[in-house]
């Protein structure tokens, strides 16, 4: 089976990655006011936009730690599982943080939301045996010796 080669970053940059990600949800969900969602007239929102954007960060704070532990022996339905319960755990602790600031609050809505898109490292688990994953030097030489 040919696997699809897929560049693997420094390990201190893919942690640095994670921090990046986790920072800005954190930042985006503390310290900063949400933008509000915008009215429109008329428009039934099956899925409001701010689930969306819980839905998205729990994702990337997933695709991100997958990603930081790819080079990891352990197996892949362990790293799954903490995957997704580290990315849960940080939403908890966000809504928690949350309930403590004024106009803010706990939203179990929001914990869902966040559980959904965490859960969606699913994919990449089920993804990545076709891939393979190879140190960042073996591109940059491909590319010297295609030139």
């Amino acid at each position: 089976m040919r696997r699809l080669p897929v560049p693997l970053l420094p390990a201190w940059l893919r942690w640095l990655g994670v921090a990046a990600v986790a920072g800005f949800v954190f930042v985006n969900s503390v310290l900063v006011a949400p933008p509000p969602d915008p009215v429109i007239p008329g428009k039934f929102d099956f899925v409001p936009l701010d689930k969306w954007r819980h839905f998205l960060a729990y994702a990337a704070i997933a695709y991100a730690l997958a990603y930081a532990l790819a080079d990891s022996e352990r197996q892949r339905t362990e790293l799954a599982v903490g995957v997704f319960c580290v990315a849960m755990l940080y939403g908890i602790g966000i809504e928690l943080c949350q309930w403590t600031i004024p106009n803010r609050f706990f939203s179990v809505e929001d914990a869902y939301a966040n559980a959904i898109g965490a859960g969606l490292v699913v994919v990449w688990y089920a993804i990545e045996p076709y891939l393979q994953l190879r140190p960042l030097s073996s591109f940059v030489q491909a590319s010297e010796t295609d030139a």
